[in-house]
């Protein structure tokens, strides 16, 4: 699966990853290593986003039911947690500095496309 930002016309990353399937190994990579460029971390429900253990900042971001971005974080630390907010039904974690590549901004329109 991919995650496209289609009010930019840009991808967020060609690869999304889940917690679903090898919780741990997936989320010990990310600690260690931080978010893979390309990559996305959808985490669906969600209400809220904890970055202790990580050793990299990851943007973030929450989007609601209509899949636009509701709440933004950009270069959020490790060691923190971000609340969630009314409305958002998941989150994506994305590398740093990936929101700002593709000038994602509150109201656009995310893709999240199969395969």
């Amino acid at each position: 699966m991919s995650a496209r930002n289609i009010t930019r016309h840009t991808m967020l990353g060609d690869t999304l990853l889940t917690l679903t399937s090898d919780f741990l190994r997936t989320l010990r990579y990310i600690n260690n290593n931080g978010i893979p460029n390309g990559c996305v971390l959808w985490i669906s429900p969600c209400n809220g986003i904890y970055t202790v253990g990580m050793k990299k900042p990851v943007d973030i971001i929450f989007i609601d039911k209509d899949r636009k971005i509701i709440k933004m974080l950009r270069n959020f630390p490790p060691d923190c947690f971000a609340d969630s907010t009314l409305g958002a039904i998941g989150a994506l974690e994305l590398p740093p500095n990936t929101l700002a590549e593709t000038d994602s901004r509150t109201g656009d329109t995310i893709e999240l496309n199969p395969g």
